[in-house]
C-alpha cells in the first residue's frame, strides 16, 4: 500500500500522455489537416476547440495559418510586346482555401508553397508584360496607358490556376511598383522630350497659319470697309461740288450780291465780340457804312445793327 501514491501518479501521466497523444488543439487562426500513417484526409478541421486524434504513429495532425499573407514579387526585368524591358514588382494577398490541396502540392511545407506561388505569378507576369507595349505601360497619354487592365490580366491568370493547383485565394493582385533601367529611362526621356517638341511645333504652326488667316481675313474686311467708305466719300464729294457749283453759278448772275454778302459776313465775324476798331473808311468791309454803299448794295444784315457793336 506504501506505493499506491506511486502507482496513481504514474496512471495519472500516463492518462495525460494518452490525453496528449490523442487531442490536438485548434485556434481560431488555424485549419488543421488528419494524416493517417502519413496520408492527408480530405476532411479539414476548421473549427476552433479540441480535437480527437489516434496516437502517433497511426495519425499526425498538419497545421496552417488561415489569416491573410502578403507575398512581395522580386523585382526584375520584364520584356514588353515591342522588345522594351519595363521593372516590375507585383504584391499579391493571398490565402489558404484548401488546405489538403495546399499540404498535396507542398508537401506539408509552407514555405515551398510560398515558392511554388512566386514562381506562378513571376510566369503570368512576364507572360501578360509580353502582350503590351512598352507607351502602355509608360506614356505622358493617360488613355494610352493600361496599368489596370494589365493587373486585371495578371490577377485572372494567377488567380484561377493558384486556386486549381495550390489550393490559393488570391484576394488581391497588384503592380506595386514600376521603374525603367537606366539606359531605357535615358532612351525614354529623350523620345518624350522629341514628342513635346514635335507637338510644339505643331501648335506653333498651327498658330502661325491661323494668324495669318485671320490677318487676311482682317485686311480683306478692311479693304472692303475702306472700299465702301471712299464710295460714300465720294458720293459726298460730288453732291457737294453739284452744290457749290449751283450757288457759283446764282452768285455768278449778281455779283455784286454776292461780295455785298461777303463783306456782311466778314464784318459779323470781326464784331462777334465787343471791340474797339480804327479802320479807314474806305477798306471793307467798313467801305459798307458809307451812305453810298448802304444805297447801293442793301443786303440782308442791316448795318446799323451792326454798327452798335462796334466802340
Amino acid at each position: 500500500m506504501r506505493n499506491l501514491p506511486t502507482i496513481l501518479a504514474a496512471a495519472a501521466l500516463l492518462i495525460v500522455l494518452l490525453l496528449y497523444m490523442c487531442t490536438f488543439q485548434v485556434r481560431t487562426t488555424e485549419v488543421a489537416l488528419v494524416k493517417t500513417f502519413g496520408k492527408a484526409a480530405e476532411n479539414v478541421t476548421e473549427e476552433p476547440g479540441l480535437g480527437f486524434k489516434w496516437p502517433w504513429p497511426i495519425q499526425t495532425v498538419v497545421k496552417y495559418d488561415k489569416r491573410l499573407r502578403v507575398l512581395l514579387d522580386r523585382t526584375e526585368e520584364t520584356r514588353t510586346q515591342d522588345s522594351k524591358n519595363v521593372i516590375l514588382t507585383t504584391f499579391a494577398m493571398w490565402t489558404i482555401d484548401d488546405p489538403y490541396r495546399f499540404h498535396v502540392s507542398c508537401q506539408g511545407d509552407e514555405k515551398q508553397g510560398e515558392r511554388n506561388l512566386r514562381m506562378k505569378i513571376r510566369s503570368h507576369k512576364n507572360a501578360v508584360a509580353g502582350k503590351y507595349d512598352f507607351s502602355q505601360f509608360v506614356s505622358t497619354d493617360p488613355n494610352e496607358r493600361k496599368l489596370r487592365q494589365i493587373e486585371a490580366d495578371m490577377e485572372e491568370l494567377v488567380s484561377a490556376e493558384a486556386l486549381a493547383e495550390f489550393g490559393v485565394e488570391i484576394e488581391r493582385f497588384g503592380i506595386k511598383q514600376l521603374s525603367l533601367p537606366e539606359e531605357v529611362t535615358k532612351a525614354v526621356f529623350a523620345a518624350m522630350k522629341e514628342a513635346e517638341e514635335t507637338k510644339a511645333e505643331n501648335y506653333k504652326a498651327e498658330g502661325e497659319a491661323k494668324a495669318a488667316e485671320l490677318t487676311a481675313e482682317a485686311s480683306a474686311a478692311q479693304q472692303r470697309i475702306l472700299a465702301v467708305a471712299q464710295r460714300k466719300v465720294d458720293e459726298i464729294r460730288n453732291t457737294t461740288q453739284r452744290e457749290v457749283s449751283e450757288i457759283y453759278r446764282a452768285f455768278a448772275e449778281n455779283q455784286e450780291l454776292r461780295i455785298f454778302l461777303d463783306k456782311l459776313k466778314a464784318m459779323e465775324e470781326v464784331l462777334r465780340k465787343r471791340s474797339t476798331l480804327i479802320l479807314e473808311p474806305d477798306d471793307p468791309p467798313i467801305d459798307l457804312f458809307r451812305e453810298g454803299a448802304r444805297t447801293a448794295a442793301p443786303g440782308p444784315a442791316d448795318p446799323a445793327r451792326l454798327a452798335d457793336n462796334v466802340q
